[in-house]
């Protein structure tokens, strides 16, 4: 990315709230820290990342050119290749402030009991009628509008454990 006030090709995307909604810009580093001068490195993210070890500073994102200094000023990583460059910085940073550093994912209450495979099925089913029932409506069917409501409640109460939704 090129920067958009020096035509620098070192620049990322910054978010900021102006006027109460969020602007991207794209900066270097060196335009965006003389264009906010007050961004404090005390912020509140930097109370989570703590201080870099000596010569970490330096570390930089062989695909992007993000450096960890940027990362610790903004809080913000320059591609997905900066999560391997900086792995060891930032598995405490991850740990503090998710509680664990492995994915759980979301997934329907109670499914962790249930065939996964048939958690799936049953949500695709339930899409396919949502989709039938729309169908239906538009052609004004009220008798198939009926039925196809009636086995998506069925789905329902079987995905959601007894509620029907």
């Amino acid at each position: 990315m090129i920067c958009t006030v020096c035509g620098s090709d070192r620049a990322k995307n910054f978010v900021r709230k102006m006027d109460g909604r969020e602007v991207t810009l794209t900066l270097c580093p060196n335009c965006y820290a003389r264009l906010y001068p007050e961004q404090e490195s005390a912020d509140l993210f930097t109370s989570f990342v703590g201080h870099a070890p000596t010569g970490a500073a330096d570390k930089a994102c062989k695909v992007c050119g993000t450096t960890l200094a940027d990362f610790r000023r903004t809080g913000l990583l320059g591609c997905a290749a900066c999560y391997e460059a900086f792995r060891e910085e930032l598995l405490p940073t991850i740990r503090y402030v998710q509680g664990k550093l492995m994915h759980e994912g979301k997934s329907p209450s109670g499914a962790a009991e249930r065939n996964f495979d048939n958690v799936m099925d049953l949500a695709r089913a339930q899409e396919e009628l949502r989709a039938e029932i729309g169908r239906a409506e538009r052609a004004r069917d009220d008798e198939e509008v009926k039925r196809l409501k009636a086995r998506l409640a069925a789905v329902n109460r079987k995905l959601y454990g007894g509620e029907a939704q």
